[in-house]
């Protein structure tokens, strides 16, 4: 099996690009500021249960789903900025083969 240099390097660039659109995940200023709002209202559950007894429940099952999704949009994103950065020294390795 040879070593194919050349689509190597091709597929290592469109892949820090993929990675690019990765690093940019954001714009969930919303989904944070609504699991601190769901938060905030969690204070007080028994307001909460007279509007609904499930409200408190319901609540607290969607922040931990917010919190999971947060996190995980945070952890693509070092992971995005470490990938290119190992693409990019493949890509420097690759340089110096003819």
């Amino acid at each position: 099996m040879a070593l194919e240099v050349k689509k190597i390097q091709s597929l290592s660039d469109q892949s820090i690009e993929d990675l690019k659109a990765i690093e940019k995940i954001g714009g969930l200023e919303h989904i944070a500021q609504l699991s601190d709002e769901l938060k905030k209202a969690m204070a007080d559950g028994e307001q909460l249960r007279a509007v609904s007894p499930m409200l408190p429940s319901y609540f607290a099952e969607l922040r931990k789903n917010l919190g999971f999704l947060l996190d995980t949009a945070k952890s693509l994103q070092t992971h995005g900025v470490n990938r290119t950065k190992d693409i990019k020294g493949l890509l420097d390795q690759l340089s110096h083969i003819k």
